[in-house]
């Protein structure tokens, strides 16, 4: 995707203010030039970026997955703490691409094969871990001690499920610089567009899991909500196995 360099406004009144300031014996205020040099990054394609980020976040992954599993075993808590974490995650993998280091997992066919089998392996343990749990499941009144459970762990969860999945950092590596003008500063281009990213994905994973957990929380029949915890074992070890398999 190309894009066709156009001199920026911003820039031409900077450099005017600065020459009239010049003129009239003053020192340009060199703190508003600094901002319009900053103004280039931001153009109208951030607005295609946005609604690709969100049809992306969208669609089904390990992420959605793992929220939903903890929005059923520990509600809203457990969604807010998980998306807090899979973000996380994001902003890290965003700035590895941003500096080059996603570069390395994506030329390197031995560090994107061990990254991947380690998130493989978690992915499965978060699925089989929920397919145990479903057997012993509690209505809403029984849940308040599942609620309890460590942030730490909770969060954990998330950022784990997402930082051991190297195709977040092939996938920044490749999409982030067809949205790079030329002329624009490359690496504030690169993580301002990561930014959008990650806090779309994570509003989206977010109101995901609320609604699964309002779903929990109308359905407070056991049975009902030991299927659902199955179901969202299960698809978390189907993605654990599409992971394992994946190539570089």
């Amino acid at each position: 995707m190309r894009f066709l360099a156009h001199p920026s406004p911003f820039a031409e009144l900077g450099r005017a203010g600065s020459l009239k300031a010049k003129r009239m014996g003053r020192r340009p205020d060199h703190s508003a030039l600094d901002i319009l040099r900053l103004m280039p990054i931001f153009d109208a394609s951030l607005l295609a970026f946005a609604g690709l980020a969100l049809l992306l976040a969208m669609t089904p992954g390990p992420d959605m997955a793992t929220v939903t599993r903890n929005g059923l075993a520990y509600g809203r808590r457990g969604v807010v703490l998980t998306s807090m974490g899979i973000g996380t995650a994001l902003v890290c993998w965003i700035c590895a691409s941003a500096f080059g280091v996603a570069a390395v997992f994506a030329a390197s066919a031995v560090l994107f094969t061990i990254v991947k089998l380690a998130g493989a392996a978690y992915l499965a343990y978060l699925g089989i871990r929920s397919l145990l749990d479903s057997r012993h499941s509690r209505s809403s009144s029984d849940l308040s001690g599942a609620r309890l459970a460590p942030a730490r762990r909770i969060y954990r969860t998330g950022f784990l499920s997402a930082m051991l999945n190297p195709k977040l950092g092939v996938f920044f590596v490749t999409l982030l610089p067809q949205f790079v003008r030329p002329g624009q500063p490359v690496l504030a281009r690169l993580l301002l567009l990561g930014m959008i990213f990650s806090c779309i994905g994570m509003l989206w994973l977010a109101v995901w899991g609320l609604a699964v957990t309002r779903a929990r929380d109308a359905i407070d029949t056991p049975r009902v909500r030991a299927w659902m915890e199955r179901v969202s074992g299960v698809v978390l070890v189907g993605f654990a196995a599409r992971l394992a398999l994946e190539r570089a």
